[in-house]
């Protein structure tokens, strides 16, 4: 597409654009009702039949062949792109203005001490030893570190703790089994879980496991083989010799980390009153469960 093509394809945008605003069309959901399967994707002859219910066809077959060649992104011409389409055109900031406060209200002031610029729940080093009602405003932040490995540790160990099949959430949304989802999908199926992740993890997060996709997806079956690694081993169904390692209590230790505290000392001596009565009375105690 040469300069002049590029300058006829923004007269043509600036039409349609002109026509949605003045008539408060609503564009995308023409273009829904023949994308079944969600692929942002219909054919020409779908393009050309939302256009003309809609009015929005131009006169110029030329102008249509514009739109062609700059929407399709599948090496065809047959399969155009309605969602790019409609985000070039039907803007709402276009036809709906912004809100605008009558009395606007300044930001707020902090008079005790530095606010707290922490994002992240994860310390690198020990908190045994943190003064946290002090540390809030008065101290300086603590370094923190959003490496995606520590916050995949703390996911599995919650996995493993709660026996979850993470599999599962991610088909719910992922229905022609693409290995897929969007990132707010993504965040979804995480608050679902019970898994409370700051910005910056989740940002890290997906990041590390994102697809090379023009819209960027999340590639979630990578995801769970990382998560899987404490039941499993990838590819095992190749080498049944392959022993899996059993499972300890280290592997929950951060899930469990908040409930302990400085109480494992009780803790052990609780275990130590059951396994002596469980030992004098002989009682089978797993049977019961």
């Amino acid at each position: 597409m040469n300069e002049a093509d590029f300058a006829r394809l923004v007269e043509v945008m600036k039409g349609f654009n002109h026509e949605i605003v003045s008539k408060r069309i609503l564009l995308k959901p023409g273009f829904h009702d023949f994308d079944r399967a969600k692929s942002q994707h219909v054919t020409s002859h779908q393009f050309v039949r939302v256009l003309k219910t809609l009015g929005l066809m131009p006169p110029q077959p030329t102008d249509f062949s514009l739109i062609t060649r700059r929407y399709c992104d599948l090496g065809n011409t047959e399969e155009i792109n309605y969602w790019k389409f409609c985000s070039d055109v039907d803007r709402p900031e276009a036809i709906y203005p912004p809100y605008v406060a009558k009395n606007p209200k300044g930001d707020w002031v902090y008079d005790h001490g530095v606010h707290r610029t922490q994002k992240s729940t994860f310390f690198k080093e020990t908190t045994q030893e943190l003064d946290v009602v002090n540390n809030r405003f008065m101290q300086p932040k603590v370094d923190v570190s959003n490496d995606p490995a520590d916050v995949e540790d703390r996911i599995r160990s919650i996995v493993v703790m709660r026996r979850i099949r993470i599999e599962e959430f991610f088909q719910d949304f992922d229905k022609l089994r693409k290995g897929r989802v969007t990132r707010r999908e993504f965040k979804s199926i995480l608050s679902s879980m019970s898994f409370a992740l700051t910005d910056d993890e989740f940002e890290c997060l997906a990041a590390k496991y994102s697809t090379n996709d023009p819209e960027v997806f999340f590639n979630y079956v990578d995801f769970c083989h990382s998560i899987n690694k404490a039941f499993t081993i990838r590819g095992i169904d190749k080498n049944p010799n392959v022993r899996v390692a059993a499972l300890t209590n280290n592997d929950t230790f951060l899930a469990r980390k908040k409930y302990l505290g400085n109480h494992e000392v009780e803790i052990q001596g609780l275990l130590d009153h059951f396994r002596e009565a469980v030992k004098t009375q002989r009682i089978h105690l797993k049977p019961v469960f």
